[in-house]
This record gives structure tokens, C-alpha cells and sequence, in this order.
């Protein structure tokens, strides 16, 4: 059985209130912190000797992350953030055609697109700020190149089936492009058997990674022919530094461009190996089991919650309509210890795996003095 008590005491800010806040940004263990401070005291008492074995540790925590994703080690990139990433990969399909995007989505997931030359496509979302997969499907043409949708609505915490939605890109040779920031190191993720073409995420959530870091996977090798950016460590053999004639490498880790951010990989890497250690079935059940709890709660205190009902499809996320000022609710449930997010008309509570029984009913209580 998972002591889920000693996993919690690895996160220091948990002790000081009741963090339902993982979906505006999670707190880093001790691991995670410690992890990136010893590569900055290293470098301030040793310089840059210690740059092979930076590199090799690199690799390793690339190795770490491939089967978080659902990838190999060469598919997958280290970036800044998500924008970054779908940056990138908006670049890297071309620039033109059409994209298929949802209203209502986060910003980091159609803005790329739109800048990129693309003539974009808004889906209208229905109440759970998703798209219905068929309405997605209905708006796809024959210059369709992507459809590109957020996996876990950051607002409400509604979950695509990409199961469903990667049939259809794969009918009509379409690619399929995902943020999983909101759902990535809380659900089960597998880019390989849900056919996803490319995935993007930021760390500082439920990677619990800090800021500074992302993940970019990708399907298949990339075109040397056409390339969204590219740096030194660009090239098939960056240590050749041939400057007069590339030679592209089809790798994702290509798309690094340069030196990579040591720290802001060390730290996921920790973070990752704690995820490792407890394994993510477990973290998903937990998660769930939570998020449940916690739906459960802003219902008992008279608030609508989404998603509307429990199916398969859930995740860390749970949206509560609030008939009082949201912002002015989320200021005083932090004078109560308990931190959530002011959203549009409502709240943006979220459960991770470090939270437990006490939080829920540390809001339980909050609301109660509010009545």
C-alpha cells in the first residue's frame, strides 16, 4: 500500500494550508528544489567541469520522461513551456492549410497556430469547455492538416477521449496535436497507443517540476527538409561544428537548439523519479479518487460543479459556479488556508496526488464559515 502520508511530507507548502491549486502550478518536493540548487552550487564552486557528466545526466532524464509519455527517448524534446513547444510545432507542419481548433481553449494551444500562416478553424465548446468529437470531425476539410485541442480543459477539467479523437485524424490523415499540461503526471498518458502526433506540456503543474521547463514529443522523425528552428546542437553531429552545411538530425531532440537548461531538467528528473516510485496507476486512482471527494464537497457547500457527471473521463479538475464575485470567494478562502483559483464566474479547485482527506475538509470548513 502506498504511504501516501510520506510522499505529502516531501512537499513542504502543504503543511502551511490546503494546496488545491495544482492546475494553476504545483509546489516542488524537497527532491525537485534540492535538485536544481546543487547545479548552480556546483557551478559557483567548480565552473563548467562538470559538463560531461551534465550532458549524460541529461540523457537520463530524457530516458526517465519516455515512458511518462508513451514515447522513446529520441522523440522526445526538452523545451521552455508549452507555448514554446507548440510553437515549434506549429512551425515545424508547415504554415499552411487549416487548423481545427476549440474556442475557449488556453491561449499556449491557438495562438501558435494562428500566427503561424494557418487559416484557423474555432469549434464552439459545449458547457464542459470541451468540443464534441464529432463537431470536431464535421469541421475538418480536405486542407485540414491538424486538429489541435488541449487533453484536460483547464478551466473545467473536462478530459477528450483521444482514443476516439485520434481515430478520426488517422481517417483522414490529419494530425493530432495535444497539450496534456493539465493532465500529464496526474492521469495515465500514452502518446504511442492513443496516436497522438504530437504532445506539448509544461513541468510546473502536475509534473511538478517548477517553472522553466516543458516536454515536446513527437510521432515521427522530423523533416530535415523543413525545420521549424534550429541550433548547434541541431546538427546529426553537433560536436563537429560544421557551420557551411547542415546536416540536420530527424531526432526531436533536435529542436533543443543549444545547451540544455541543466537545472530545470534535474529537477524534473527528480520529480519524475518520485512519480516512478510510486507509479502512475497509482497516482491516477488517487488523483480520481480525490478529485471525487472533492466534487463531493463543493456540492455539499451548494455550488455546481463540472464536469456534470463521474464517467471515465475525468480528471484532477473540478469547476464550481459561484454565484458570489469569484475572485472575491478565492481571496477569502485563502485568509482560510485554502488555495484554489478565481476562473471566469466560478472556482478552479484541483487534487494531486499529495493532497488528502485534510485539505478537503479544511474547504469543507472554509465554506462553512462563509455561510
Amino acid at each position: 500500500m502506498t504511504d501516501w502520508a510520506k510522499y505529502r511530507a516531501e512537499f513542504p507548502a502543504l503543511a502551511s494550508q490546503a494546496y488545491l491549486n495544482t492546475a494553476a502550478g504545483a509546489p516542488m518536493s524537497r527532491a525537485a528544489g534540492t535538485a536544481g540548487r546543487e547545479y548552480y552550487e556546483a557551478t559557483v564552486r567548480d565552473g563548467d567541469v562538470h559538463w560531461d557528466d551534465w550532458l549524460a545526466r541529461v540523457e537520463l532524464v530524457r530516458a526517465q520522461a519516455a515512458p511518462l509519455v508513451g514515447g522513446s527517448s529520441q522523440q522526445i524534446a526538452f523545451v521552455q513551456n508549452c507555448s514554446a513547444a507548440m510553437n515549434l510545432v506549429a512551425a515545424e507542419l508547415g504554415g499552411d492549410g487549416e487548423v481545427v481548433l476549440v474556442r475557449g481553449d488556453f491561449p499556449s494551444v491557438t495562438y501558435p497556430w494562428m500566427v503561424g500562416g494557418y487559416d484557423v478553424k474555432f469549434v464552439e465548446p459545449d458547457i464542459h469547455g470541451g468540443a464534441d468529437i464529432e463537431a470536431l470531425a464535421a469541421a475538418c476539410t480536405d486542407r485540414t492538416r491538424a486538429i489541435s485541442v488541449g487533453w484536460v480543459q483547464y478551466r473545467t477539467g473536462f478530459r477528450y477521449d483521444l482514443n476516439a479523437l485520434s481515430a478520426i485524424c488517422k481517417k483522414r490523415g490529419i494530425k493530432l496535436v495535444v497539450d496534456t499540461t493539465q493532465g500529464l503526471g496526474a492521469v495515465q498518458f500514452d502518446a504511442e497507443s492513443l496516436g497522438v502526433d504530437y504532445m506539448v506540456c509544461s513541468g510546473y503543474k502536475w509534473l511538478t517540476a517548477g517553472y522553466g521547463m516543458g516536454l515536446l514529443y513527437a510521432r515521427e522523425p522530423l523533416d530535415r527538409t523543413r525545420r521549424a528552428a534550429a541550433g548547434w546542437r541541431s546538427s546529426s553531429d553537433p560536436y563537429a561544428l560544421i557551420s557551411d552545411d547542415m546536416n540536420l538530425s530527424e531526432d526531436a531532440p533536435a529542436l533543443e537548439l543549444g545547451h540544455p537548461p541543466f537545472a530545470a531538467v534535474f529537477a524534473l528528473g527528480a520529480a519524475l523519479e518520485m512519480q516512478s516510485e510510486i507509479g502512475a496507476l497509482a497516482i491516477e486512482t488517487r488523483v480520481l479518487h480525490l478529485s471525487a471527494r472533492l466534487r463531493q464537497a463543493l456540492s455539499d457547500a451548494g455550488l455546481g460543479v463540472l464536469p456534470l457527471s463521474e464517467t471515465d473521463l475525468r480528471s484532477g479538475i473540478v469547476y464550481a459556479e459561484a454565484e458570489a464575485d469569484s475572485t472575491a470567494l478565492r481571496n477569502e478562502l485563502l485568509d482560510r488556508g485554502v488555495y484554489v483559483s478565481a476562473r471566469g464566474d466560478g472556482l478552479r479547485c484541483s487534487t494531486h496526488f499529495y493532497n488528502d482527506e485534510s485539505d478537503l475538509a479544511k474547504l469543507t470548513e472554509a465554506f462553512a464559515t462563509l455561510s
